[in-house]
């Protein structure tokens, strides 16, 4: 029933032409990204379809430029990326697509699941978002209670592997997104400076070329994780806050208007409106649109001092 209200109202946004009135005023000159994780092809062929003939896309690498004072206008107008997370099996699949469209996009992988039989965590709990508020130590321990641990080994791969990486690398960008998928901010110091640097050494390695671009897992960052991936090298991260990129925008801490990997092109085209999101964001108290970070949570009583190294 939701979701038949959810679509309705997204049609009603399309089709009363708020759709095109964004995309010809706030985004005219602003750059939209898309966040995806694992859209089946068909699914990206009809967004890609829609996109091509509405936005001009663009890499992730020309807009961290463009933000260099006085560059800006060097690109084109509704210009639009694409990012990927966590560095899906499937996304190998959608490579045809991206040479037919033209479309360079960046995929984050997560260092420690690539090239293993290795599992995301999120996949292997009921529900994932009670474990998030929890500190990396009750987290892993709860996780360990269901039978997963980060480094076991399944018969099926989740991520991609070395060969689907190298069957990928001449159409899009690779980038990084931690280790193993924690939140951050629940991290310990050392698990935090160890998710975001050590991560870009093992992809770089794996990718071998320079990954110079970080998205925070789950979307949590705070002051430390941003400090954190200034030192470390990279030159930019894409949180999952609401918004346009525009100049001025942090390098460190770029905009999204995510979108499902099963939305509907109604949807699609609702979603980059802003509307979506940021009734989303509101339901959870964000007025502004900002991903609420998990705070970090202070240490849990009998947790299994468990590691991920």
């Amino acid at each position: 029933m939701l979701g038949a209200v959810s679509e309705t109202v997204a049609r009603l946004v399309r089709w009363s032409g708020l759709a095109t009135i964004v995309r010809h005023t706030i985004a005219r000159r602003r750059v939209s990204i898309l966040l995806y994780h694992d859209p089946s092809p068909d699914v990206l062929d009809r967004h890609l379809a829609y996109l091509a003939s509405r936005y001009n896309f663009v890499g992730l690498g020309d807009v961290v430029d463009a933000l260099e004072p006085g560059r800006w206008s060097q690109l084109p107008s509704r210009a639009l990326v694409l990012t990927f997370d966590d560095g899906h099996r499937g996304n190998a699949r959608l490579r045809d697509l991206f040479v037919r469209y033209g479309v360079r996009p960046t995929i984050y992988l997560c260092s420690q699941i690539i090239d293993t039989n290795r599992h995301y965590w999120f996949f292997e709990c009921e529900d994932p978002e009670p474990l998030k508020v929890r500190s990396n130590d009750g987290r892993l321990a709860a996780l360990q209670e269901v039978g997963f641990s980060p480094t076991k080994e399944y018969p099926e791969a989740q991520a991609l592997h070395a060969q689907e990486i190298d069957y990928l690398n001449e159409a899009v960008d690779f980038a990084v997104h931690s280790r193993f998928h924690p939140v951050l901010t629940a991290c310990s110091d050392q698990e935090c400076a160890d998710e975001i640097v050590t991560s870009k050494v093992e992809v770089e390695r794996v990718v071998g070329l320079p990954c110079l671009d970080f998205s925070y897992p789950n979307g949590d960052y705070g002051e430390r994780e941003l400090e954190l991936v200034r030192k470390a090298g990279y030159r930019s991260a894409r949180t999952v806050d609401l918004g346009w990129n525009k100049p001025g925008t942090d390098v460190f801490a770029l905009k999204i208007l995510g979108t499902s990997d099963t939305a509907s092109v109604s949807r699609l085209a609702a979603d980059l409106t802003g509307v979506s999101g940021y009734l989303a964001r509101l339901k959870v108290g964000s007025l502004r649109g900002k991903h609420r970070s998990v705070a970090t949570p202070s240490p849990e009583p009998n947790a299994a001092a468990s590691s991920t190294q």
